[in-house]
């Protein structure tokens, strides 16, 4: 039997009510011997790693193990790190399972991959879990449900000797058991093409309705992963350097 992790870290966007990570933390039971949630107040979608500087942040303990931030998913992560592993590190973070995907363009927006962004910038592993159609039903989380312990002891298991950041999302099918040579290693999709903007009546504000794609998307992309019903497992990088600019310029 494998050895459970002593210490694991959990938090999501969607807030500490959500689904996704009741869900998560039935699963990281299984993982680690305890189980620290940090999760936002209210749903913190699309905030990516947006953090709170100018204003107090209130915090509750609900239970030895369980803190409420009124904050984003990254003050979460920033006050779970500083303040309560002040003096040690969590063996893993894990931030979801959203309620949606997050896939290609809109990874830049989500406060899951946000949070466990912060948590692989200090050297831990961390995965960010997504389930496409997950919804205030938990049916609509069965695929994560079966399968998202196998995925996170597969990536755990392999001979990475850096920090690992990986984004994964899982399909929405009810299935059992997806096997691992079912899992696909994929790029970020590049689909956005614009957003839709809705007016106000009286044109004095305007609202962010749904991402406008282009039909076309890679075929190795986390997006077309999820269209054949596979679990798709992205792995990312944390410096934003275009190395591929300096390295002509140095050549210039």
């Amino acid at each position: 039997m494998k050895k459970k992790l002593n210490n694991i870290l959990i938090t999501n966007d969607d807030g500490f009510d959500a689904i996704g990570i009741k869900v998560l933390v039935e699963i990281a039971e299984k993982l680690g011997e305890n189980i620290y949630v940090v999760s936002p107040k209210n749903n913190q979608s699309a905030k990516s790693k947006s953090i709170t500087i100018r204003n107090k942040i209130n915090f509750e303990k609900i239970s030895k193990y369980n803190w409420i931030i009124d904050g984003t998913p990254t003050d979460c992560m920033i006050f779970a790190l500083n303040h309560i592993f002040k003096s040690n590190k969590p063996d893993l973070i894990l931030s979801g399972i959203n309620a949606g995907s997050n896939v290609g363009d809109e990874v830049s927006y989500s406060g899951t991959v946000a949070a466990a962004w912060e948590g692989a910038v200090r050297g831990i592993n961390s995965i960010a879990l997504s389930q496409y159609g997950g919804d205030n039903d938990i049916y609509s989380y069965m695929n994560s449900k079966n399968n998202a312990l196998n995925v996170i002891n597969y990536l755990l298991d392999l001979n990475i000797s850096i920090p690992k950041f990986y984004n994964v999302n899982f399909p929405f099918i009810f299935s059992e058991i997806i096997k691992s040579k079912d899992y696909l290693f994929t790029e970020l999709a590049s689909q956005k093409k614009a957003d839709e903007i809705i007016l106000s009546q009286d044109n004095t504000y305007f609202t962010i309705g749904r991402m406008i794609n282009h039909n076309e998307s890679l075929l190795n992309s986390d997006l077309e992963s999820l269209k054949k019903n596979k679990i798709s497992i992205t792995p990312l990088l944390l410096n934003l350097t275009d190395n591929l600019v300096i390295n002509n310029l140095k050549l210039s």
